[in-house]
């Protein structure tokens, strides 16, 4: 009978065994965490378009307006009134045009009026800034819009 010792035996020992247990719980345990926020961002991305809707709905009228007028009767942080009547206002989160609703999930609005000239024009521009969303996900928009200097 051979006497076979131990140490020539192949195979793994209880402390390597141990390592390798420990190794692949941290894999899972990243592999998890990526996951996680993989389905959270998709998520994210899945409701934005109707928030990027909205602005696009204020954007289409509100550009319409800039374009016909070339001047502003009265500006606020939250209100603008063109010279032909046309008002645009926030309130209750929503954007109004002459007290109907155009956008709606807004979460605030500020009008900011300058002037700029360029090549001898003067040109109005009407900066808007948009914050649309929920608490857990918000597009921002600074825009500006350049009114009818012709």
């Amino acid at each position: 009978m051979q006497n076979k010792s131990i140490k020539s035996e192949k195979g793994a020992t209880l402390l390597e065994l141990i390592v390798y247990i420990i190794v692949f719980a941290i894999i899972l345990s990243i592999m998890s965490m990526i996951s996680d926020n993989f389905y959270k961002n998709i998520g994210t991305i899945k409701s934005s378009p109707q928030y990027i809707s909205e602005f696009n709905k204020f954007a289409m009228f509100f550009v319409a307006d800039v374009k016909r007028n070339s001047d502003i009767i009265s500006i606020t942080d939250t209100e603008l009134q063109f010279e032909d009547g046309t008002k645009y206002s926030y309130k209750d989160n929503s954007i109004y045009r002459n007290e109907e609703v155009i956008a709606k999930y807004i979460k605030s609005v500020s009008f900011l009026q300058t002037e700029e000239t360029v090549n001898e024009f003067t040109k109005k521009i009407i900066n808007v800034n948009v914050t649309i969303g929920n608490k857990k996900e918000e597009i921002k928009r600074n825009i500006d819009f350049v009114l009818k200097y012709w």
